[in-house]
């Protein structure tokens, strides 16, 4: 039976200086040419995603902001955005709590009310100010924190969304109620006909929780967090020594 492989990106697929090795490459190409589909969900957004997968493999199914855009031979096949009236809502809580480090993803460009180079790295960017923003709606909100997101802050946020913090606690990714990497696998799933039973999914953080414990085969990276090496029924070597195509080989 065909399976589909699905992997995050950083921290997992890619290695530490963000490049992907020739032999994981080679390897999964193999794979493909056997009949499997391979797949990659991550949490950034399609531009980096774009220049981050090598280009023999920029024709897969790429999945972003943590399943918030589905992209298939480069082209957009699944979007889920959030409407002004949630930013609203959350710009507004955000202020609640102190929290006015923010940013937001509309049309793969990234708007910030601070200098997100702290954070993301020396990357383009638009600032924006607090209220002054009139768009219409935007697949992903992020807020960073100097220390830990509050918990009571992802409680106070409304219904018609889905938060999950990463980053050691810093950073807190929010999309469109019912958005998570998981669901646009799902997604994708139907539409090719293939079961749950056929994902070998591996992830490294906790945004990749949900997809490592509903695959049929849920592997965790050697570097993964504790949680998740918890939850997983693998967990393989790190994403340094090219843990996903060396547990693919093995299995």
């Amino acid at each position: 039976m065909a399976k589909m492989i699905v992997s995050d990106l950083d921290g997992t697929l890619l290695r530490s200086d963000k490049t992907v090795s020739e032999h994981t490459v080679r390897v999964l190409k193999e794979m493909e040419a056997e009949g499997n589909k391979v797949a990659f969900a991550t949490a950034r957004p399609p531009r980096d995603a774009f220049r981050l997968i090598p280009d023999e493999l920029k024709n897969d199914l790429v999945i972003c902001y943590n399943g918030a855009i589905i992209y298939s031979d480069k082209k957009v096949v699944y979007s889920q955005e959030m409407p002004l009236s949630t930013i609203m809502e959350i710009f507004e809580i955000a202020g609640q709590f102190g929290l006015d480090q923010i940013s937001m993803e509309v049309s793969d460009v990234l708007h910030s009310t601070f200098d997100v180079e702290k954070v993301f790295g020396p990357i383009p960017y638009s600032p924006i100010e607090l209220g002054s923003y009139d768009f219409a709606s935007t697949h992903k909100v992020m807020i960073y924190a100097e220390e830990k997101i509050p918990a009571e802050f992802i409680e106070s946020l409304p219904d018609s969304c889905t938060a999950v913090v990463t980053d050691s606690g810093i950073l807190c990714q929010i999309v469109r109620k019912g958005v998570t990497k998981w669901n646009s696998i799902e997604h994708v799933l139907e539409t090719l006909g293939l079961d749950h039973s056929s994902v070998i999914a591996f992830g490294d953080d906790y945004n990749d929780m949900e997809m490592i414990q509903n695959s049929g085969v849920g592997v965790a990276m050697g570097n993964a967090v504790a949680d998740l090496k918890a939850v997983a029924d693998h967990v393989t070597v790190s994403n340094d020594e090219d843990g996903v195509v060396a547990f693919l080989q093995a299995y």
